[in-house]
This record gives structure tokens, C-alpha cells and sequence, in this order.
């Protein structure tokens, strides 16, 4: 979004017509050594910290004003309320006596508690100038630019240093470089201002603010002053988390997105929406893990990951299987406890097939598949003739499970069918199954068919379960590796042959299982064993959700990227709560853009903030006047400026690099609560540019793994599915394909015409007025272009746009 131009750049039609000078402000703190604020144009701060505020209504006239912090303000002080300049003339207390309507302000009414903000700057200028009764020194000698530009490829926005030549000037009664540093005002790290000035216009409202930085470095000689001048940056020096326990100092852990643990009763426990919590002690019969700094009201109970069956399973705080679901406060933040026993109860199935006898499909008597689905299962065909009997066995490999078993269950959900023919005489066909797992001998289907006579034949069919075997062990001896089942059917033939014909279907065999770490052993040596265990326990998982919006936009878990990268500028760098410069829009692109995020060690903030950008698909910079931006490429992009020839020159035309091209990804997201691997993985490519540009089959493609960025699911796009159909905003790889996936045209040039002078990087831009009237071979009509760099300089405002 471009910046909102002042009626006098509005009313000019040509670079020729103007005269353009560059004013700028140093922004300097002049309060109390205790210190208020930072100065420049920040808010003022009583001493004790807290906001210092109007402490009455006030009316426009009234000089003499009560706030509730005097003690920070000194004589000579500007300060802004509302849209009000004032000079503090006398200080009495808490009351200051002021000059209202400074700077050709205007005086108005305020009501009681309105914020006080500094406004203290010392002015300078290319040349002479006064601008709202403020005289600016013509002391820059050099000629600076501004170059701002966003890296598409890293999603990322960049403003370069500046360095401006000041003559070391005498400035009230000294030279300008001791004004500077080590005086008595501050202007290190402190706000600078630069605004354009047209034709020598004396108010500053038709001044275009065309920097906001920050004064980080002085130098000087005897005749010269060098200012360096970087780009606002707030995340600068923060780092996360920041709040450690009282006595470890172990960070307590910051999680965003929408967790879902897994449920108490038994089941599955396949859920892996999980996030880690570092566990702080182990004392008394509790472990007690670190959830956050702020309070985490529901699904909080922690979990213990089972590595080998790669299981998060719920474990109560008291020994009794009984789950807290809120966290409590603890050592300066919040955390949950986990009893030192460690029961887990958790529902498994058998992990492959060892052998098998006589049975198809055996794998799907353990597939992922529920339970009575009829065409899924493995089964048994028998057919017996005359006396005997046939049995056919199969087996399973269970997994490995940690901890002491202290009870288990299993249960086989299966059908048989059964036919019985004879042809004259007796006989009975008894058909079985039976639970041969662990020695023991359990048959938990029987049936016998009698019959006599003539030919005769009959059949019946069931369903049914069977989940009491085996319930207790006593101690881990008990506990096997392998489930083994037999099917059999026998026949005792009277006078004549008879023959029984019998299927046995098995659709799931499940194991219920309760664990725990054994404390029970009465040795010293297995007690102390069990304490090791405990001990080095450094993580659990809970599925308690992340950090809330805490009222900024609504209430409730954070569970889009876009929203944890605002909530982490409002909570760790005081971003205003107002909606930044494109919020709106992408706010609506990127609903269902889901996250799940953590980090327990210290981190820079810049860092998190640009890994989001880049697997959100945005950019967030700061715009020239200072204010906060998000910017992406919309599904159907309009431009925010028209150019002809006629508001250009030195327009020049290429396209994008060959080695800037992706046509192909191999994804990798949703990261594993426990494990430095990912749980998804898709390969999306371009097929219709790698054909075109001759990209071979091993050319070309990124590994891309996305630590936060959980949905929308990606679509394996390939030449059955082609991604130039799809809109930037449908996933992660659509949107990075519409800005690289093929060869795009590149565009620069000077912008003659100050109309334009308001022109940002982000911005969108259409040519289809150009001449010549085509880009290479394509016409300009229709297409879009988002301008990626820009350097001003005094007179001129260059550009680079790519196309979108």
C-alpha cells in the first residue's frame, strides 16, 4: 500500500516542475535520569515505568496542566497530546506550565488520562528551510538515498543504512558534534525522521515522511559530523522465551496453534498434535513440567512418549488415573504434574506378521483399517472329509512396550462361516478358534454340527468378541512378544463319510495394555533403577493449547501463522494493537493456514518472526512513515498504480534468471512433538515448466521442511495436476510456484512524475499503457507487477518491479 501523498506532490505533474529538499529530525530523550520513555515521538513514562498521563480534563486554553508524573520532564521539552504540540515553559510537581499549539498546531480539548507522548527532535536539512515555525539547518552535505526492497524468495523486507554528512556546525554555543553524544540530551538508538519537502512548503503536513529509522552511530573531525542511520527494527536484541523458572532457570516453553491431546480412556493414542514441556524437578511423587506462562485451562494433563509403539499416552497426576485438566501456577509461570509411577494405559495392535499357516491376507488382521470391515481381513479356508481334523495357525509380532505390564487384555473381532454336508450315516464337525498367545489355551469360538440321514446340508454364520484373557500379570515375565491364534475344524464320522467346509474371518486383534515404571521391587538396586528412569525423564507433551490473542483481535487459540506473527510483535516488541497496512487482506488469505509451533531453548525473535514469514507466504516490514505492514500476493491482484511512458525513463526490460526458477518441491511439515523428522511429506512440481525450460528429472528440486506450517494440506501437484491452475493462496507451494515456478519478467526504471513519489515496495503496478507494447513476446495487458526495490534520492525515485 503506498504511501498517502500530501496535496503538494498531488498538484505536481513533473520532476522538472519541482524543487525538492529533504528535511530530518533527531529524535533525542531529554527527561529524567531515571528515565520516561525513549524519547523522539515514544510515549513518556512515569518514573516508577507506568504510563504517564493528562491527570484532568483539560480545555484549549488552559496553560497550566496536571499529569501524573512531572518529575520526568525538563524545561524546553516538547510533548504531543492528541494531535496537540506543547513546550513545557516551568515544571511545579506534577503541573507543567506550557506553550499550547507549538509548531503551528492547534489547540483543542483533552479529556483526563490521555497519553503523553515526547516529541523532541533537533532539525536539519539539505538547505535552509522553516516548516511549522521550526527552523531547519541546511547542514547535509552529502546527497543520501534510501534503498527499501523485499526479498520475495525469503519473504523478507529490507530498508539499507544511510549515512548523512553534517557540518560540525556551532549549535547552541558548542559544536554540533557534542550536541550529539555525551551531552545532556540522548540520541543514540533514538528515532530520525526524514521527510521530503517540495518547492520550499513551510507546513509539515505536505511534507511526504520518506524514512523512519534509528541514529546508531557518530563520528566527527574538526569540520565534519558522520550520522549513521539504520531502519527501524524493534525485534532487534529480543530473544524468546523469556521467562525461566525461579530456581533451574529452565525457560518455561511458548507454543502457538490449536493442540489436541489424546483421551484419557483407552484407545490408540495415535494423536500427535502434541507439544513438548520440559520438566523442571522430580520431587516428593510428582514430576512437575513447565506449560507456559500463561495458564492453560483445559487438556493440560502431560503425556509420555512411548518411542517405540511412537505413542503419546496420557499420565495422571495421583497414581489413581485421575487427570487435572487445568495447569497450575508455579515458579513464576505455569506447569502440570505427572505422578512418579508414570501409568500409561493404551490400546495397540500387532506390528506384522511372523508366520502363517493356511491364512490369506494376514497383515489385515492388524491394518489401520476398523474393526467389521467386510471386505478387509484376513481368513481360513478348510474343507475336511471323513474323520480327522486340520488346524492352521498364524502369528503376530507384538511391539515393544516400556515399562513394567501390570494388565492386559486382548481383543479378536472376527466371523466364520460354516457348512456341513453329509451323504448318508452320523457325524459330528466341531469347528474352533482359539487364543494359543502366551501358553495359554483359551477358546473363544466352538460350534458342532450333527447330522444324519440323507444328503444334508446347513450353515450359520456369527460375529463376535472376545477380550477377557489373560487380565493381570504379576510381574514382567509374564509378558510375550508374539499373539498366535488357531483355527480348527474336526469331523468324527459315524457309517458313512460326511465332509464340513469352515472360514474363519479375523478383522482385528487389539491389545489393551496398562504400564508403568516399577517402583514395587524390594530391592535398593531396582528401586534405585526406577529412580533413574524418573529422573532422566527432561520431557512430556501435553495437548493443551497454545498462547491466546488475549483480546487484540478476538479471543482464544492461536491457531493460524499469521496471527502468532502478530501476537509475538504485539507481545515482545509493544506493536500497537491497531491492524497494520494490509491486515485485512491477508487475514482472509490465509484462514485455515494452521500452525503448531514450540520452542523451549532461547531463540532470536527475528528469526521466528521470518521463519513464519516464509512458511506463511508473507512479508512484514515497516513502511517509510513508520508504520507496520503485511504484505502477500493476492489471488487476483489490482493494481495500486497505472505508469505510462510518460511517468518513466530509463525503462529497461528483462526476464527472471534461469537459477531463480522452482518447478519443484519435496515437502516436509507437520514436525513430530518428539523427533527431528516430520509426519507428512509431499512432492509438488511444476509439469509444464520443467517441460518447457528442458529441466531434467533430477534438476531443480528443493528439500523444503517446514517447521510451523501445518495446514492447508498440500496437494501433490503433478502432470495430472497442474498447479498453474491453482490460486497463489491455496497452499504453501501453490504460492511460491506463482512467483518462481516459471521464467518472469522483470521490470526498472526512473519515476519522472511525483504523483508517484508515494510509490512502496509491495506495491502493484500496471504496465499494460507501456510502449513498446509488448514484454518480449506477451503483451503488457493483463499482467501485474509488484515492485520489489526502490532508492530515493534527492530528485529521484527508482524502481525494480517483477512480475506476479
Amino acid at each position: 500500500m503506498s504511501l498517502t501523498l500530501p496535496a503538494a506532490y498531488s498538484s505536481a505533474s513533473k520532476q522538472g516542475n519541482i524543487q525538492e529538499n529533504w528535511i530530518i529530525q533527531l529524535g533525542f530523550f531529554n527527561g529524567d535520569a531515571q528515565g520516561s520513555g525513549e524519547g523522539g515521538w515514544e510515549a513518556t513514562l512515569q518514573s516508577s515505568g507506568d504510563d504517564n498521563t493528562v491527570n484532568e480534563s483539560v480545555d484549549n486554553s488552559e496553560t497550566d496542566i496536571d499529569v501524573l508524573d512531572g518529575t520526568v520532564f525538563q524545561v524546553g521539552d516538547f510533548i504531543k497530546i492528541d494531535s496537540e504540540i506543547m513546550k513545557i515553559l516551568s515544571i511545579s510537581t506534577n503541573t507543567i506550565t506550557v506553550e499550547r499549539g507549538a509548531m503551528n498546531t492547534t489547540k483543542v480539548t483533552h479529556v483526563n488520562r490521555t497519553a503523553i507522548y515526547w516529541n523532541n527532535f533537533t532539525p536539519i536539512a539539505l538547505s535552509d528551510t522553516t516548516v511549522d515555525d521550526v527552523f531547519y539547518h541546511g547542514v547535509v552535505t552529502n546527497t543520501p538515498s534510501i534503498r527499501s526492497s523485499i526479498d520475495l524468495v525469503k519473504a523478507i523486507a529490507k530498508t539499507g543504512n544511510i549515512s548523512l554528512n553534517v557540518a560540525n556546525f556551532q549549535y547552541k554555543g558548542d559544536d554540533f558534534s557534542a550536541e550529539l553524544f555525551l551531552g545532556t540530551r540522548k540520541y543514540i538508538n533514538r528515532n530520525v525522521k526524514i521527510y521530503s519537502q517540495l518547492n520550499d512548503n513551510s507546513t509539515l503536513s505536505n511534507c511526504l515522511q520518506i524514512y523512519q529509522g534509528r541514529l546508531v552511530g557518530v563520528s566527527h573531525d574538526d569540520s565534519m559530523v558522520t550520522l549513521q542511520l539504520t531502519e527501524q527494527r524493534p525485534w532487534d536484541f529480543i530473544s524468546i522465551p523469556q521467562t525461566k523458572t525461579s530456581d533451574t532457570n529452565i525457560y518455561f516453553p511458548i507454543a502457538y496453534g490449536n493442540f489436541t491431546p489424546n483421551t484419557t480412556s483407552r484407545d490408540y493414542r495415535a494423536i500427535k498434535t502434541v507439544y513438548p514441556i520440559p520438566v523442571n524437578e522430580f520431587r516428593g511423587t510428582q514430576l512437575y513440567s513447565l506449560i507456559g506462562t500463561e495458564d492453560v485451562t483445559s487438556n493440560a494433563y502431560p503425556h509420555y512418549y512411548d518411542k517405540g509403539m511412537d505413542r503419546f499416552i496420557p499420565v495422571s497426576e495421583d497414581g489413581a488415573y485421575n487427570f487435572d485438566t487445568d495447569a497450575d501456577s508455579y515458579k513464576g509461570g505455569f506447569a502440570v504434574q505427572a505422578h512418579y509411577e508414570l501409568e500409561r494405559r493404551i490400546t495397540f495392535k500387532p506390528v506384522e506378521t511372523t508366520s502363517s499357516t493356511g491364512w490369506s491376507n494376514p497383515d489385515n488382521a492388524f491394518d489401520d483399517a476398523d474393526a467389521n470391515e467386510e471386505t478387509n481381513y484376513a481368513s481360513a479356508d478348510f474343507t475336511q472329509t471323513n474323520t480327522g481334523q486340520t488346524s492352521k495357525t498364524i502369528k503376530f509380532q507384538m511391539p515393544q512396550i516400556e515399562g513394567k505390564v501390570t494388565a492386559v487384555s486382548m481383543e479378536i473381532r472376527y466371523y466364520t462361516n460354516e457348512i456341513t454336508v453329509l451323504t448318508s450315516g452320523t457325524g459330528t464337525a466341531t469347528y474352533t478358534l482359539t487364543n494359543k498367545t502366551w501358553g495359554a489355551n483359551d477358546i473363544f469360538y466352538t460350534n458342532s454340527a450333527t447330522s444324519t440321514g440323507s444328503v444334508n446340508s446347513g450353515g450359520s454364520g456369527t460375529t463376535d468378541t472376545s477380550s477377557s484373557l489373560l487380565t493381570q500379570f504379576e510381574a514382567q515375565e509374564g509378558w510375550g512378544d508374539e499373539i498366535e491364534i488357531e483355527a480348527k475344524v474336526a469331523i468324527t464320522a459315524g457309517i458313512d463319510p460326511m465332509s464340513g467346509q469352515f472360514q474363519p474371518r479375523i478383522y482385528d486383534v487389539r491389545i489393551l495394555a496398562t504400564t508403568e515404571v516399577d517402583w514395587d521391587e524390594a530391592t535398593n538396586k531396582a528401586r534405585q533403577t526406577a529412580n533413574k528412569i524418573v529422573s532422566d525423564i527432561e520431557t512430556l507433551y501435553t495437548g493443551g493449547d497454545g498462547l491466546a490473542k488475549d483480546g487484540w483481535e478476538s479471543s482464544g487459540a492461536i491457531s493460524e501463522i499469521h496471527d502468532a506473527h502478530r501476537d509475538m510483535l504485539i507481545r515482545y516488541t509493544g506493536l500497537t494493537t491497531t491492524d497494520p497496512t494490509g491486515w485485512s487482506d491477508l487475514n482472509t488469505a490465509r484462514s485455515g493456514w494452521g500452525i503448531r509451533w514450540w520452542t523451549l531453548e532461547e531463540i532470536e525473535l527475528k528469526k521466528s518472526l521470518e521463519k513464519l514469514q516464509y512458511e506463511g507466504c508473507f512479508i512484514f516490514r515497516y513502511k517509510a512513515d513508520g508504520s507496520p505492514q503485511y504484505i502477500h500476493i493476492p489471488d487476483s491482484p489490482s493494481a495500486d498504480h497505472s505508469l505510462t511512458k510518460n511517468d518513466i525513463k530509463d525503462f529497461s526490460v528483462k526476464h527472471t534468471p534461469f537459477s531463480e526458477l522452482l518447478t519443484k518441491m519435496e515437502l516436509s511439515y507437520e514436525k513430530h512433538p518428539a523427533e527431528n523428522r516430520y509426519m507428512t511429506t509431499k512432492t509438488a512440481y511444476a509439469d509444464t515448466a520443467r517441460t518447457n525450460w528442458a529441466i531434467q528429472a533430477k534438476e531443480n528440486i528443493k528439500q523444503v521442511k517446514l517447521d510451523a506450517y501445518v495446514s492447508p494440506a498440500i496437494t501433490e501437484y503433478d502432470n495430472s495436476t497442474d498447479v498453474a491452475s491453482s490460486s497463489p493462496n491455496d497452499d504453501f507451494f501453490a504460492y511460491y510456484y506463482n512467483i518462481f515456478g516459471d521464467i518472469k519478467i522483470q521490470v526498472s526504471g526512473t519515476i519522472v512524475n511525483p504523483i508517484f513519489y508515494g510509490m512502496e515496495v509491495g506495491d502493484i503496478v500496471d504496465f499494460s499503457s507501456m510502449h513498446p507494447t509488448k514484454a518480449f513476446g506477451e503483451s503488457w495487458s493483463g499482467k501485474n507487477f509488484m515492485i520489489t526495490g526502490l532508492t530515493r534520492s534527492v530528485g529521484t525515485l527508482k524502481f525494480d518491479a517483477r512480475e506476479i
